[in-house]
């Protein structure tokens, strides 16, 4: 679509048409109330113009080099991959994928998707005799069109929140369901893996959790590449419905490729007393751009969030948070921490907006920041907006480099200069993991910085 001349370049190369909707739909067997959805989406996308740097939200953020028409639709008309078939033991998957999943220590369910293709699927019986739905999202609008339909794009996250967001509600090709009734509350967490392999390919992972009054949840997301240096591009969307003194807790750990250009928008709807745990660990990737709002409507609810990130070589992160407290007496703590290296770039915008009569809020973000290398840049914008007269809400944000006198003490015990400046990244990191709930996610996060820093 042009706007003032200006040809999109996504719609220019062919991809994402109206006979390519029509095709994922058909092949999915989808009802027509999603179909309908889909189109609507792809109508929003297809006049929404490409984000550009002269857009204050994407000034810091040049998405330029993705090349659209190197992209292509997994698994039907003019694919170029392999449709990926479910396994049917766990030693059948990839390795990447069957080490992530964590086969030797306990879950709820398991869930694997390559290139949006079901590869691996399995869930505690006792759980599903309490009504605890968990399954890929495709299965789910067929098998419970009534809840998915009631809450997929709806009211948290919708199409009209942005170019990509258009884009993922169009095109959406996979993805997960989970539904916890009341009071029912789940003590192991679900993990799921997507994972991408091939040139060009894209995928378009939805995430919904619908947890009900009194009732708690954990999921351990975790995106990976299957080998390839091609582009390839992940536009996902994440979900949260937490009812009435409800508990969720949402890990995302992305580890995609070096060439991949991956687009999030992550949100939760609060209700009164109910908790949203975010960890996420940003790792991978060519560039990657990630919106986590939570919309703090509940009187009572609340909000925490923990975030690392590295970025090396070229690598380009951008990260947004938003926290509006909207009821009485909300809460919620963010505390992000990065590093970049090499020519590395990051982003990191946070803001916490305060509705009017949105009284006894407390609310506190922390981003801190530590560059490696001459070459690295990082920008750390948090921001307030207050409306409310009863409220304490503060932020703070250090960018800086390894303490040179850190660096001198260790030298005087003997350990090299490369060396000492790994240890005290690694000690940079420490807070952060330490508020992670799940020691699983700590390991595995604390290892892959672990690596770049030795890279």
């Amino acid at each position: 679509m042009s706007q003032q001349g200006v040809i999109d370049p996504a719609v220019q190369a062919g991809i994402f048409t109206k006979d390519a909707l029509a095709d994922l739909s058909h092949r999915l067997g989808e009802p027509q109330w999603m179909m309908e959805k889909r189109q609507a989406a792809w109508s929003l996308f297809d006049h929404t113009p490409m984000p550009t740097t002269r857009d204050e939200g994407w000034r810091r953020t040049d998405i330029r080099p993705i090349k659209w028409s190197n992209l292509c639709l997994s698994g039907f008309h003019g694919s170029r991959h392999t449709p990926a078939s479910r396994r049917s033991k766990l030693v059948d998957l990839p390795e990447p994928v069957r080490s992530v999943l964590d086969v030797d220590q306990g879950a709820a369910g398991r869930l694997a998707l390559l290139n949006g293709q079901v590869i691996w699927h399995q869930m505690d019986e006792e759980l599903r005799r309490q009504g605890v739905i968990f399954t890929d999202m495709t299965t789910a609008v067929g098998q419970h069109p009534d809840l998915v339909q009631q809450h997929f794009m709806t009211g948290c996250v919708t199409a009209d929140d942005g170019k990509f967001a258009a884009l993922h509600g169009a095109f959406w090709d996979a993805g997960t369901f989970i539904y916890i009734p009341e009071g029912v509350e789940i003590r192991q967490p679900f993990q799921v893996v997507v994972a991408m392999e091939g040139e060009g390919v894209t995928v378009f992972p939805h995430t919904l959790i619908v947890a009900q009054h009194s009732s708690g949840v954990t999921c351990i997301e975790e995106s990976l590449s299957l080998g390839g240096a091609q582009q390839a591009m992940s536009n996902g969307v994440v979900e949260i419905i937490a009812g009435d003194e409800a508990r969720v807790t949402y890990v995302d750990i992305q580890r995609w490729g070096e060439h991949v250009f991956n687009f999030n928008t992550r949100r939760a709807m609060h209700s009164p007393d109910s908790r949203v745990v975010w960890e996420m660990g940003q790792l991978g990737g060519r560039l990657t751009r990630t919106r986590v709002d939570n919309l703090l409507a509940g009187n009572g609810s609340s909000a925490e969030f923990n975030a690392v990130y590295f970025v090396s070589n070229k690598q380009h992160v951008d990260l947004s948070t938003m926290t509006h407290h909207i009821g009485l007496g909300t809460s919620a703590d963010l505390l992000i921490k990065g590093a970049a290296k090499d020519r590395g770039r990051a982003v990191i915008q946070g803001l916490i907006k305060i509705a009017p009569g949105s009284q006894q809020t407390d609310s506190y973000l922390k981003n801190d920041n530590l560059l490696l290398s001459n070459e690295a840049r990082i920008d750390s914008i948090p921001g307030l907006e207050i409306d409310a007269n009863d409220v304490r809400a503060s932020h703070g944000a250090t960018v800086g480099r390894a303490d040179e006198d850190h660096v001198f003490y260790l030298q005087s015990r003997g350990i090299p200069r490369n060396i000492a400046i790994q240890m005290i990244t690694a000690g940079f990191f420490a807070n952060v993991f330490n508020r992670m709930s799940q020691e699983r996610v700590r390991e595995k996060l604390e290892t892959a910085v672990a690596a770049m820093i030795d890279d």
